[in-house]
C-alpha cells in the first residue's frame, strides 16, 4: 500500500488500528508502511508521550506533502472527468519533406483554427528518420512516403500522388544528369523505379531538398523525377511535365503501443479526411 496514503489515514484517525480498518488491512501492515517511510527518508514520523501519538516535526512535513499530493490527485481526477474531450496541449508530428512542405500546411491551419489550445510541433525529415523517431517515441505521429511492414508500426494510407518526370522546356533538354533525393527518402524509391522503367542511366546527383532540385531543372542543368504535388503554377509553366503512369501514396504511421488520446485521435481524423 502507498505509505503516504497510510500516513494520511493514521493522522486523520489518530490511530493505527482505526486506519487499518478503514484501509481494509491489518495493524501490523500499517506499522510496516510507516516504518518504510521512516527508513526511506531517514526520519522519525511519530512520537508517543503518555500514550498519546503525535507527529514529529519531520512527520508533519511528510504529512503536509501527502495532503498536497492527495489534493493534486483529486484535481487531476476532476479535470479528466470534467473535460475528457477538450483538445489542448502539445503534440509532436514528424513528416517526410514532400508531404510536410506541400500538403501538411492546410491540415495544420484547419487544426489551429478549430483547436487554438492545441500546439503541434512539426519535424521534417526523410521517411526512414521519421520511422526511427516513431520507434523511439520521439514523435507521436508520422507521415511517410513509402509503405512499411513492421510488427510495431501501424500504417494507414492517407493520400495519393503521382510521380512525373520534369525537364526544362527547350529544344535540347539535358538528359545526362538526373537530380534525385538522398537514400532514406521515400521519393528516392520511386525515382529509382522510374529510371528503370524508362531505361535511363544518367549521372545521379543527390540533393535532400525538392525545391533545390526543381531550381536545378529550371536552370537546365538536368532533369528530375518528382511528386506532381510539388509542382507550382510557375513550375508547370516553365517545365515540361511527363507522366510516367506511376502512382505513389503517403502513409500515416504510429507505434502500435501508442495510446491514442483525444488530441491524437482528432489529428488523425483531420489527416485522413
Amino acid at each position: 500500500m502507498d505509505p503516504l496514503k497510510v500516513l494520511t489515514e493514521v493522522v486523520k484517525m489518530k490511530s493505527f488500528t482505526k486506519a487499518a480498518e478503514n484501509l481494509y488491512t491489518s495493524q501490523p501492515s500499517i506499522s510496516r508502511d510507516i516504518k518504510r517511510l521512516e527508513l526511506e527518508y531517514d526520519v522519525k514520523v511519530f512520537e508517543f508521550r503518555h500514550s498519546q501519538m503525535s507527529l514529529t516535526s519531520d512527520g508533519e512535513k511528510l504529512f503536509q506533502y501527502a495532503l498536497q499530493r492527495e489534493h493534486l490527485e483529486q484535481t487531476l481526477r476532476h479535470d479528466l472527468k470534467m473535460q475528457p474531450d477538450k483538445i489542448s496541449g502539445d503534440l509532436r508530428v514528424g513528416s517526410s519533406y514532400t508531404y510536410g512542405e506541400y500538403r501538411l500546411s492546410q491540415h495544420l491551419t484547419d487544426l489551429a483554427k478549430k483547436y487554438p489550445e492545441l500546439y503541434i510541433h512539426v519535424h521534417l525529415n526523410n521517411s526512414d528518420t521519421v520511422l526511427q523517431h516513431i520507434k523511439n517515441n520521439i514523435i507521436d505521429l508520422g507521415i511517410i512516403e513509402k509503405e512499411v511492414q513492421s510488427n510495431i508500426i501501424y500504417s494507414r494510407r492517407i493520400a495519393q500522388d503521382e510521380i512525373v518526370l520534369v525537364r526544362k522546356k527547350s529544344s535540347t533538354p539535358n538528359k545526362s544528369i538526373c537530380f534525385i533525393r538522398e537514400r532514406g527518402s521515400g521519393t528516392r524509391v520511386y525515382q529509382e523505379n522510374a529510371l528503370s522503367q524508362i531505361n535511363s542511366s544518367p549521372y545521379l546527383v543527390e540533393i535532400n531538398n525538392t525545391n533545390l532540385i526543381k531550381n536545378m531543372v529550371h536552370a537546365d542543368n538536368g532533369f528530375s523525377i518528382v511528386s506532381k504535388s510539388t509542382l507550382t503554377p510557375y513550375d508547370l509553366d516553365k517545365l515540361e511535365v511527363i507522366s510516367l503512369g506511376i502512382k505513389r501514396y503517403f502513409y500515416l504511421v504510429i507505434h502500435k503501443d501508442k495510446y491514442i488520446d483525444t488530441n491524437l485521435n482528432e489529428v488523425i481524423k483531420n489527416l485522413v479526411s
